[in-house]
């Protein structure tokens, strides 16, 4: 039997409707597959059905719960794929991330999100919403079913053999943001693993603004395809931002390229970090996505994440961690996962 896999409504699927999220697009059916479902149907998965997304793949909440409660938000962009995961409606789902869009409703839902490294997964026929910065991930119950769909979604996949890992759990500038049982996490998910204890550098603490302007600027691009009218009040006033950024945008791409060599030097002694994948539980209320303030700086950095479960938060809801590899070398925190999985998972 084929493996089955859903597609985020991002990404078009031939005969089948992708309307983004957005009613400008309803009853759109592409005529062809986007590359990564093609790469899936060639190697022999079922595509068998779209999952919900958020509005063009920005913040704007549907129709999507959370499995786990109801009640409390899944995340987004990739809400629905990483919901469907979650309930048990299907073993795997494609998602998309510019920002948090895999990592944070991966650990919302408590299931395993992969997003790949900037320049690894082809984004053809992916909707976009920031060019330079989107990327498809998936979505997984477990590290092996994860790291199964590398040699299928990859470019120039390279198998790899982990022998003794160089690991690091970091503070960050954004801890603040984060709650006691999320920092508690990733300390003692460190000390499992054997992992150093390290800071990153106070002024990376600028890295989230700076993928803001970058982001909107494209957005606003993206976008003036469609009229205004038809996008929702938040995604206006983002496309307005992104219009006000444009005269920065140059200047925001060369500081970016700054951190990301300072970041890549720094990964040069690792072979991943062990961060937090989001501030805390999934928060009660629908009215938003979440905070992605643990993903955007590493969204904009473009390393590879991956979001596993570790524990639980005062509600009874998943916390995650998330493992963040050398940019362009997906295959080390790939494999790597499996191996931690079974370690991280048993946290109370």
């Amino acid at each position: 039997m084929a493996p089955a896999i859903a597609v985020k409504d991002i990404i078009d699927t031939a005969g089948l409707g992708t309307e983004y999220g957005s009613p400008i697009c309803r009853g759109h059916v592409p005529q062809e597959d986007a590359d990564c479902v093609a790469r899936l149907k060639r190697a022999g998965y079922a595509v068998i059905g779209k999952t919900v997304t958020t509005e063009f793949a920005h913040v704007t909440p549907q129709a999507t719960r959370n499995p786990r409660d109801p009640r409390r938000s899944p995340g987004g962009s990739s809400s629905g794929s990483a919901a469907a995961v979650a309930a048990g409606m299907v073993p795997l789902a494609l998602g998309t991330q510019t920002g948090g869009s895999v990592i944070r409703p991966a650990s919302y839902c408590g299931v395993f999100g992969f997003k790949s490294s900037i320049g690894r997964t082809d984004t053809a026929g992916v909707h976009e919403l920031a060019r330079s910065l989107d990327t498809v991930g998936w979505f997984a119950r477990g590290a092996e079913d994860l790291a199964a769909l590398g040699p299928v979604l990859l470019c120039d996949f390279k198998a790899t053999k982990i022998g003794r890992p160089r690991l690091a759990w970091a503070r960050t500038p954004y801890d603040s943001l984060a709650t006691p049982e999320a920092l508690a996490a990733v300390e003692r998910a460190g000390r499992i693993l054997g992992a150093d204890a390290i800071s990153l550098p106070a002024d990376f603490g600028a890295l989230n603004a700076l993928h803001q302007r970058i982001v909107s600027t494209e957005a606003a691009r993206a976008f003036a395809r469609y009229p205004e009218s038809g996008l929702s009040p938040k995604l206006r006033e983002f496309v307005a931002l992104g219009r006000a950024n444009e005269p920065g945008y140059a200047e925001a791409q060369e500081l970016t390229s700054a951190f990301r060599a300072r970041f890549d030097d720094l990964m040069t002694r690792y072979d991943a970090l062990i961060l937090p994948a989001a501030t805390g539980e999934a928060p009660l209320g629908l009215e938003s996505t979440g905070d992605a303030s643990f993903s955007l700086y590493l969204s904009l950095l473009g390393p590879p994440c991956i979001s596993i479960p570790c524990g639980q938060g005062p509600a009874g809801m998943p916390i995650g961690v998330q493992l963040v590899g050398r940019r362009g070398r997906d295959e080390v925190p790939l494999a790597l996962a499996r191996e931690v999985a079974p370690l991280l998972m048993d946290q109370k």
